[in-house]
């Protein structure tokens, strides 16, 4: 299979992204205030970490988010491909899939830090030119890239982190 330039300079520029969220990742302190929203620090990582633990079918997803995901996945995934996945676009304070909130009531800052730089590599080194997840079936893994690095983005915008439009 042969790449152009544009395909080979989208890649590039996606594994810079995310060495980006990387280094952002690291200036996040368990004292750290989000701009908005409910949760704190350790919260957002552990948050963060179940999104893409479900994503990659690492942690197995309820009947009623399955029939959600059939129903209204597609769906939310051309709302973010309608707004270019800019988290500016992105309401604040949008509610949350119950599988990918806290529930733990003591969260180890620094254990989630790395699970999350874990994870986030490990979604570096996909290189199938599919993915499945378990909300939204099988998708693109270049889409399936843009989702996981949307929702850690806006989340590290959401602790001024990162403030950018992608």
């Amino acid at each position: 299979m042969t790449y152009s330039s544009e395909d080979i300079l989208t890649y590039r520029s996606m594994e810079l992204e995310f060495d980006l969220l990387i280094k952002c990742l690291y200036k996040l302190d368990v004292k750290s205030t989000a701009n908005w929203g409910k949760m704190n620090s350790n919260q957002m990582l552990r948050h963060c970490n179940n999104f893409i633990e479900v994503s990659l079918g690492l942690k197995k997803i309820g009947l009623k988010t399955k029939i959600f995901g059939k129903v209204g996945g597609k769906l939310f995934l051309r709302y973010l491909t309608s707004i270019n996945f800019e988290i500016s676009r992105y309401p604040r304070n949008s509610p949350t899939l119950k599988e990918f909130k806290p529930k733990e009531i003591i969260i180890d800052f620094e254990e989630e830090t790395m699970k999350l730089v874990k994870n986030i590599k490990q979604i570096k080194k996909i290189k199938t030119k599919f993915t499945y997840h378990q909300i939204y079936g099988k998708i693109t893994t270049d889409l399936f890239k843009k989702l996981m690095y949307f929702h850690t983005s806006y989340h590290l915008n959401q602790f001024g982190l990162l403030n950018n439009k992608s």
